[in-house]
């Protein structure tokens, strides 16, 4: 399958499935599809690991201060939990853009990666967090046979894992070998950040207590806030608070939530703050952020 057969065959799915710029979700485990009908402002989005082939359109993020610009054709690669801002700068309603997304699982690519460091074929680590390159030959037919799984239920439960292992396979070989393979490494720094961060996102809506976040990272508390900090570019209640803010703002678009029952629901006390915060994050109001622009209650 081509990357225009692929193109094709995903805005099909995406038509038949739902509109608009909210990622769809596949029969495939791990799978969405992303399109959006017009360009986006940018706004913050918290990357956790995974694949995205772009099939058509163009889209920026910033990480660490470096503006990453990839369209149709490239791929984006996020090794891990990376807080960033993202927008689509090419999309019309003729041409959307879009693509394939697939969540990595960090403890399948780092047994993967210690297989393939068996056979000298782990490159070393190319860039940060978050990379952005040509779509391999191998990565594109394994994303394509991945996708025409769906509409067979038994192939998706017998293939998709295997088909999936391919792709983690791909991208390991295309530079994120030694990241992913330190991410399975329980006693690895970044493994333990990872079983912390995990430990956040369990419980955003409460209190973010950093002396037990630093237990089940099995580190002292000054030494988590540097590792927590050299693994994510932010700190853990500026995480926390990304997480409030993402999840409140999905029960608000795709929920149809107030503004005080959103804020309420992901931990804040005060809808005046969370107001503030979240007109601050997404450059609107919560009461304006509709597509129309047309103004939601608050409560």
């Amino acid at each position: 399958m081509t990357i225009d057969e692929l193109r094709r065959a995903a805005a099909e799915f995406a038509d038949l499935a739902r509109a608009g710029a909210t990622p769809v979700a596949t029969p495939v485990p791990g799978l969405t599809i992303v399109r959006s009908r017009a360009p986006t402002e940018i706004a913050p989005v918290l990357y956790e690991p995974l694949f995205c082939l772009v099939l058509q359109g163009a889209k920026q993020t910033s990480v660490d201060g470096r503006m990453l610009s990839f369209r149709a054709g490239q791929s984006l690669v996020v090794s891990h939990d990376r807080p960033s801002l993202s927008r689509i700068v090419e999309a019309s309603a003729a041409s959307p853009y879009l693509a394939l997304a697939l969540t990595l699982d960090v403890h399948v690519a780092a047994e993967i990666a210690a297989e393939m460091e068996t056979h000298g074929a782990v490159p070393e680590a190319a860039g940060g967090a978050v990379r952005v390159g040509p779509t391999s030959p191998g990565e594109l037919d394994a994303m394509a046979r991945l996708f025409g799984l769906i509409g067979d239920a038994a192939a998706v439960r017998v293939l998709a894992p295997t088909i999936a292992r391919e792709v983690h396979f791909h991208v390991l070989a295309a530079g994120h070998g030694a990241v992913l393979k330190r991410l399975g490494r329980r006693d690895s720094h970044a493994s333990r950040i990872t079983r912390a961060i995990a430990a956040i996102r369990r419980g955003y809506a409460g209190p973010l207590r950093i002396a037990d976040l630093a237990g089940e990272a099995g580190m002292s508390a000054s030494a988590f806030h540097e590792h927590f900090r050299d693994f994510t570019g932010t700190t853990p209640l500026q995480f926390q608070k990304h997480l409030r803010l993402m999840e409140a703002r999905r029960l608000i678009l795709e929920a149809g939530q107030g503004v005080a029952p959103a804020a309420y629901a992901v931990g804040y006390e005060s809808p005046t703050q969370f107001s503030r915060e979240y007109s601050r994050a997404f450059g609107v109001a919560p009461s304006r952020d509709r597509p129309d622009g047309a103004e939601i209650a608050a409560e």
